[in-house]
């Protein structure tokens, strides 16, 4: 989702409440509005168009006996043609009267002032042997959502092209989509459901990674040719089953919500590769002794396990913030966030970087602290053994043991049941080790490369009571 940059919104449903009501009715002179809604919702009776359960909806209001209904096709994208009382009937678009050689004739004109008005226009029309007799038209509304605009604003401000795609003629569209603020040359109207896929390919082939949201059964083909297929919850289970998210509630915000949602996760995942990928950087030289030829630092296992555990302790904590993600209101502030929150999540990324440095440096600091208050003994080596080969030292005093090799091959010096006593060195080199023993007793220090200990390189520790 973080990747969309285009967003392709259909009408019906998703823009409108998908709950379309009738609002005018035009007969032609000679016939009634009862007899012109009877014969539309009787052809209208096969059909599960939403502009369909409207015609049918107001005869049932009006309490109207529809007739018998015979034979019954429904056009894609342009109507029904249907038998009612043994006479064939045409409803629909314009499209659909001119295919079958009829003309909308006077009815053009209130045909298209209602589509200004944002009503979908329907013709009633019977076809006989005289040709297609436009009988009256109807104008059928379906208010839009009122968290659309908002919405729509919301996805502009985060940078996303916004298109609307329906099957309306492209009056009724225009006047749609200047209500919620979508631009005219990103309306595509009158497309035919078997186009609305075609139309999301094209923007793709543009370049434009392409969310489509969308809830009837005509909108899963491009539901699924989309980068990112979004369906309506209150829709179809078809369109559910092609896209990739389904929004619960029907809310067009879900949208804004889940690509913003889904940047800021991005952002975090980066910000957490970035985070532990130096800290890494850092510490692993230091770990490998980088430092130690300057200032004898060095990282124990147990300093470089703390250290990890904080990397993913910092990292977790990071993506937690997460949980308290809320969409703005203003759409200004996604567009441009406030001086605050990214002061927030500046100060947040930084406040862990202190918290973890100061605690190395604290502990380089304690570290470097006790080496000079620790004294200091030395033991030598000349070709395979140690001198002096005995030392005496005194419990729970700390001490720095520095290591000289004399010999012609690399030695190293570790001191028995001491986790940190372990130096080792070249021919010629010297290194030192820092350690404390707190039981009394006697210990044995030895080298470890196989075969010195076995031809003398050993001694005896002798730890003394205070």
């Amino acid at each position: 989702a973080h990747k969309v940059r285009a967003v392709v919104l259909d009408k019906t449903g998703t823009i409108t409440r998908g709950k379309p009501s009738l609002t005018a009715l035009l007969p032609r002179a000679g016939f009634s509005e009862s007899d012109l809604l009877r014969l539309a919702a009787t052809a209208e009776q096969g059909s599960e168009h939403p502009l369909a359960e409207a015609i049918v909806s107001a005869a049932r209001e009006r309490n109207l006996t529809l007739g018998t209904l015979g034979d019954f096709a429904a056009v894609a994208g342009h109507g029904v043609r249907a038998t009612v009382d043994g006479r064939t009937v045409l409803i629909g678009n314009e499209r659909l009267l001119r295919e079958h050689g009829g003309e909308a004739g006077p009815l053009a004109e209130e045909a298209a002032r209602q589509a200004r008005l944002g009503a979908t226009p329907v013709y009633v029309a019977l076809e006989g042997e005289g040709g297609v007799e436009p009988l009256g038209l109807l104008a059928i509304s379906d208010t839009i959502k009122p968290d659309s605009a908002a919405a729509i604003e919301k996805l502009q401000a985060l940078g996303l092209e916004v298109w609307m795609l329906t099957g309306d003629n492209a009056a009724t569209a225009h006047a749609v989509a200047g209500q919620v603020g979508i631009p005219a040359e990103r309306v595509l109207a009158e497309v035919l459901p078997g186009d609305k896929a075609a139309a999301v390919r094209s923007l793709q082939a543009r370049g434009l990674a392409v969310a489509m949201v969308g809830d009837g059964i005509n909108d899963a083909p491009a539901l699924a040719q989309a980068d990112l297929g979004i369906a309506m919850g209150a829709g179809s289970d078809i369109a559910m089953e092609a896209s990739d998210i389904t929004l619960v509630g029907g809310d067009l915000r879900g949208v804004v919500t889940a690509i913003a949602l889904s940047r800021r996760t991005v952002q975090t995942i980066r910000q957490n590769l970035f985070w532990a990928f130096a800290y890494n950087v850092l510490l692993i030289p230091v770990a490998a002794g980088v430092l130690y030829p300057w200032t004898g630092a060095t990282l124990s296992p147990e300093l470089a396990a703390g250290a990890m555990a904080l990397s993913s302790v910092s990292v977790v904590t990071n993506s937690l913030r997460l949980r308290k993600f809320r969409l703005p209101e203003d759409a200004r502030e996604i567009a441009h966030p406030p001086l605050r929150r990214r002061l927030a999540d500046a100060g947040y990324l930084a406040l862990l970087a202190g918290i973890g440095f100061g605690i190395m440096g604290g502990v380089f600091g304690y570290s470097w602290w006790q080496d000079a208050r620790a004294e200091e003994i030395a033991v030598s080596t000349s070709v395979l053994e140690f001198n002096p080969a005995t030392l005496t030292v005194t419990a729970g005093t700390t001490y720095r043991l520095v290591y000289t090799n004399n010999a012609s091959i690399p030695h190293d010096i570790v001191i028995d049941g001491v986790s940190a006593g372990h130096a080792d060195t070249n021919p010629g080199g010297r290194a030192s080790l820092t350690f404390k023993i707190s039981e009394p007793g006697v210990y044995r220090y030895y080298c470890t490369l196989p075969g010195h200990e076995e031809a003398g390189m050993h001694g005896t520790l002798i730890v003394e009571e205070s």
